[in-house]
């Protein structure tokens, strides 16, 4: 969780210095800013009873939590000695998952905008999940296996990432639509 913490905030800072300024207001130290920011996210409520989020927003919110946690314990495993034989497979079962959190986040907030803004981003998100799924899958038919051990392993590994990350490069540029 203190991963993430960190990755926020060097996100954050990035975007800051990218736009010529500072960065965002801190709370104390700097770590804290992205727990604050996640407290403020859950705590966050009107007192009108009509306009107060629903289950389905809370759920999303938690469900988002909880794909940031896994997605480090998936690395934590992954990188920590214990090895798994369907590693990319399961990274993509938790990416995956996102496009439902960000629609029930914007589905339960009873806002239209909120709305709109929540089915675009889920349709990025489905877009991009289907070309990343594609290149696992041609990953996994090269190689044989959804393993990430094996690409580091031996030297066919070194021929391999690299043609992978120009064809997740090209993929994402044709998603932004450069």
């Amino acid at each position: 969780m203190v991963f993430v913490a960190f990755f926020i905030l060097g996100e954050r800072k990035v975007l800051g210095y990218m736009q010529i300024r500072k960065g965002p207001n801190k709370v104390g130290l700097c770590l804290l800013q992205s727990f604050a920011d996640l407290m403020k996210l859950v705590i966050k409520f009107k007192f009108v009873f009509f306009q107060n989020r629903s289950w389905l927003s809370w759920w999303g919110v938690y469900l988002l939590v909880l794909l940031a946690c896994g997605y480090c314990v998936l690395f934590f495993f992954s990188f920590g000695g214990v090895s798994s034989v369907n590693f990319m497979l399961w990274f993509l079962v938790v990416t995956s998952m996102t496009g439902y959190s960000l629609l029930s986040v914007g589905w339960g907030c009873y806002n239209k905008f909120a709305l709109v803004s929540c089915v675009r981003s889920a349709f990025g998100s489905v877009s991009f999940e289907a070309c990343f799924m594609c290149i696992v899958v041609l990953v996994a038919l090269v190689w044989g296996s959804y393993g990430v051990s094996c690409l580091f392993g031996e030297f066919g590994g070194m021929l391999v990432v690299p043609v992978v990350y120009g064809l997740w490069l090209v993929g994402i540029l044709c998603e932004c639509n450069r």
